[in-house]
């Protein structure tokens, strides 16, 4: 795909796409206070956003 004559790969557009899916959990994960419980919670972050990344390029 090109913008503006720049060439980007689809895995860079399908990151974007998923960056407000993953702000959106996890906003609820922080609420429900999910992440207290979690042993290493960046991690954990890092973990939600990459199968949140997978799950869209698998449906998409």
């Amino acid at each position: 795909m090109s913008i503006a004559g720049i060439y980007l790969p689809p895995f860079f557009i399908y990151l974007c796409a998923t960056f407000p899916l993953f702000l959106a959990a996890r906003a609820l994960l922080l609420r429900c206070g999910v992440l207290r419980w979690v042993w290493h919670p960046a991690l954990f972050e890092f973990a939600l956003s990459f199968l949140l990344l997978a799950v869209f390029i698998l449906y998409v």
